[in-house]
């Protein structure tokens, strides 16, 4: 086990004395703002522990969070960082986004290299990881003595990060029951991509859904949560001897999907079949008739999961892989 860092240590990094980096990391604002620069730079540099929260350089004392996400063009991730900027601001921290799309297998890279622009907690919503991946980032960033907080918002299987996400069993079940409640009993189900939480989650929610209920599930799709996947999947509904009367589709992407070609096929909505989605993105307003959503609040996931953030700053030992759920609603509109 290494010696820890001393205010001596840093005092021969920056070249000041002992006095002067003392009077910094107390929050002295007698000293230059180049030297506390110069001075905090190298006690994160060294890993000294000082509370950020007591020094006016960082923002005046107002925590700072990076947001990282493998960022997509569509509404979902603009809906999920509007809610985000909502929280933040209701909360009175900074927020910073960060896509890494193209840096997936690099992130602990990232982070290290955000870590001199006074970050004080880390938001990840990277559902394309895997446990061993989050294994992986937790031992680099240890390794370079990086012990920021860091909340994860994508589900996986046995969490080794504090996560806080959506209740996506509860939305299946939800989507099932409001069948049940229009007295349909054959339904169809587009599945998200196989092998994630996420998507388990869902479709498990609304299995268990029809069975309560006893619905029959004569159909199910695989999908991928994109527009194409469910576009696609029409053929296998077709060909069906028994069509389900209501679908619910993972995601609203995928409900649109099968949405916009069954009423180019001439379905009429509700009518032939029911539709639910998964999100209650705008889009769902936008078609006619408005489809029927189960609503995830991304203003409260932000407000959640940054409150959450700031806690571990102030607890340092505070159990740090916790599984918290967002409640979710259903919003019923024409399309069921």
């Amino acid at each position: 086990m290494g010696m820890r860092t001393t205010l001596k240590d840093i005092a021969k990094e920056s070249g000041y004395s002992i006095s002067t980096v003392s009077r910094v990391l107390n929050g002295n604002q007698s000293i230059s703002k180049e030297v506390q620069r110069i001075i905090l730079q190298c006690a994160e540099k060294l890993g000294y522990p000082f509370d950020k929260g007591a020094i006016p350089y960082y923002s005046n004392g107002v925590k700072r969070i990076l947001i990282l996400t493998d960022f997509y063009d569509g509404e979902f991730y603009s809906s999920f960082f509007s809610g985000y900027v909502k929280a933040a601001h209701e909360l009175n921290v900074q927020i910073l986004l960060i896509s890494v799309l193209h840096e997936l297998n690099s992130i602990h890279e990232v982070i290290l290299s955000q870590r001199m622009g006074h970050m004080d907690g880390i938001v990840l919503f990277t559902p394309s990881l895997e446990q061993k991946d989050y294994i992986d980032l937790l031992q680099k960033l240890d390794e370079a003595n990086c012990k920021i907080p860091i909340i994860s918002n994508g589900l996986i299987q046995s969490p080794v990060l504090q996560t806080v996400t959506f209740d996506g069993y509860s939305g299946g079940y939800l989507a099932a029951e409001h069948f049940a409640q229009k007295r349909i009993t054959n339904v169809g189900l587009i599945h998200g991509p196989r092998g994630k939480a996420e998507s388990s989650f869902r479709s498990n929610g609304f299995k268990d859904g029809c069975q309560q209920f006893g619905l029959n599930l004569v159909w199910e799709a695989d999908g991928d949560f994109m527009f194409d996947s469910a576009y696609h999947s029409f053929e296998s509904y077709l060909a069906l001897d028994i069509k389900p009367e209501g679908i619910f589709g993972s995601n609203d992407l995928m409900a649109i999907g099968f949405y916009e070609v069954a009423r180019n096929q001439g379905l009429r909505i509700p009518y032939d079949v029911s539709i639910i989605g998964y999100d209650d993105l705008p889009m769902c307003q936008q078609v006619r008739p408005e489809m029927t959503s189960v609503r995830t609040d991304f203003f409260e996931l932000g407000k959640q999961t940054i409150q959450s953030l700031l806690n571990r700053i102030i607890n340092e030992d505070q159990e740090n892989k916790t599984l918290s759920f967002v409640p979710v609603r259903l919003m019923k509109r024409g399309s069921s």
